[in-house]
């Protein structure tokens, strides 16, 4: 790999993206007088572009937003167009650091890149109008295809200052019109984890601003606590460009914190996890105040005997994981429902099994993996007509997914497509009860109209409409 030259990476599955240029939106714009009415410190789940009332974002605004200065502001964009999940989820965080956080109700999974474009210009014509943005912190955020967009917006448009990029790496196999930061997150559990630690590999060299940053969770959001340490991270490199004014406080506090962190995992003999937040602290902290002595302990560490065998140790497990996908992957395409069950079994037996945590959640990637790869034949299934073979993809995603709502709410669909109602009631209730909360999607699906005339139908959708409000 040559240190000169970033490599960008584009994971299986993976939709194929066109570009549009972007003209500078650097100029100042008057802003209309009602705009000053959107309400601050409260998240607003929709707010229509004036060029194009199809479009609409999430808008959240600090309590002490004011039109008298410019503002940092975020982009999100989730995976299904749900904008209204990351602003939610950045609220905090925006109102602690003072952004403007913007989710797109529009982009998502499957949308061509042209369109993508189209909305994310209108998008920023739309804010750049009506709110106060510093056009010098610009910030693009996202979860899986999401995150593809995020980044992929700053490689072929520019003008973005870093990206927060979680569950999936860049969205695009150009040359970055500029340099531009990444914080990279992916849960510990996530198949995309290993694409996500090959990016930041090759994000350091080529000499980019980056970290990457694990969570314990699978393919979702990351918590809010993950999602503090990113924006901390914005706030600290716009410290480092000079973009704002240094925090001594901020920075005090924090690496007081840490040390303290660091401290308590050496004394327990926990090394690699201490080498793990001494590089963390310097990433974070290195230009704003001294860490020399971090980056002693941290070249000590580096010669421990521990530290050397786990990083032994990651990279066989990573091997391994990467083996069992393409052996796995190849099955889909000609092992029995029989052979499935009982890979499957051996898999979960190995998981409940063994000691070793890197082990178990490399055992719960693949099924994840597998989890995906079923999902996505079953949709090109679908699409084509193929219904018996969606119906085979789809046992096995039972099987590799059991607690995923999904396949069961895809054998409903299939029953209706073979004229079994009953049946397809029974899925839905499987569906309900294992978490599926879209009813929008069951009201509007063309394919589950004459269910409504079922009687437990209304039930169904009450059940999953309350599993929105759990979520």
């Amino acid at each position: 790999m040559r240190k000169t030259r970033l490599t960008f990476l584009v994971i299986l599955l993976s939709g194929s993206f066109c570009l549009q240029s972007i003209s500078s939106c650097g100029k100042k714009h008057r802003r209309d007088q009602q705009d000053s009415a959107f309400a601050k410190g409260k998240v607003i789940p929709s707010v229509e572009c004036k060029k194009d009332v199809s479009q609409s974002y999430a808008l959240y605004l600090p309590s002490y937003y004011s039109e008298d200065k410019k503002w940092p502001v975020v982009y999100a964009f989730d995976s299904h167009g749900k904008g209204l999940l990351p602003v939610e989820l950045f609220k905090d965080a925006a109102e602690k650091y003072g952004y403007i956080i913007v989710g797109s109700n529009n982009s998502k999974n499957g949308t061509p890149w042209a369109t993508t474009s189209e909305l994310y210009d209108t998008l920023y014509s739309d804010t750049h109008k009506r709110l106060s943005i510093d056009n010098a912190r610009i910030y693009t955020a996202g979860f899986s295809g999401g995150s593809r967009v995020a980044s992929g917006l700053e490689i072929t448009k520019g003008g973005i200052n870093g990206v927060i990029g979680c569950g999936a790496g860049l969205g695009s196999q150009e040359k970055p019109k500029e340099r531009f930061k990444y914080f990279g997150i992916a849960g510990n559990v996530d198949m995309n984890l290993n694409e996500m630690i090959v990016l930041d590999s090759s994000l350091a060299k080529s000499g980019y601003t980056h970290y990457l940053e694990s969570f314990d969770g699978k393919h979702e959001w990351p918590p809010r606590a993950t999602v503090g340490d990113a924006f901390l991270w914005l706030e600290l490199k716009a410290m480092n460009d000079k973009l704002k004014t240094v925090n001594d406080t901020l920075v005090k506090n924090t690496l007081t914190r840490w040390s303290k962190d660091y401290k308590a995992l050496s004394d327990k003999g926990e090394n690699y996890k201490a080498f793990l937040l001494c590089g963390k602290i310097i990433n974070f902290f290195d230009g704003l105040t001294d860490v020399a002595a971090v980056k002693t302990d941290l070249a000590k560490l580096a010669e421990n005997a521990d530290v050397i065998k786990m990083k032994q140790h990651l990279k066989a497990i990573a091997a391994k994981e990467t083996e069992l996908q393409s052996y796995f992957m190849n099955a889909l395409q000609s092992q029995t429902t029989a052979w499935w069950t009982t890979q499957v079994s051996l898999i979960n037996n190995k998981i409940n099994a063994t000691a070793d945590n890197e082990e178990k959640y490399m055992y719960k990637r693949v099924l994840n993996y597998l989890s995906l790869a079923t999902y996505m034949n079953i949709s090109r299934m679908l699409q084509a007509g193929q219904f018996d073979q969606a119906l085979n993809y789809n046992t096995i995603y039972a099987l590799v997914d059991p607690e995923n709502p999904e396949h069961a709410y895809i054998s409903a669909t299939l029953s209706m497509k073979k004229s079994k109602p009953a049946e397809a009631i029974v899925f839905l209730e499987t569906a309900a009860k294992l978490g599926f909360a879209e009813p929008d999607r069951l009201e509007n699906d063309t394919v589950m109209t004459s269910l409504k005339q079922q009687p437990k139908y209304a039930a169904i959708l009450d059940s999953i409409k309350s599993n929105t409000v759990k979520k």
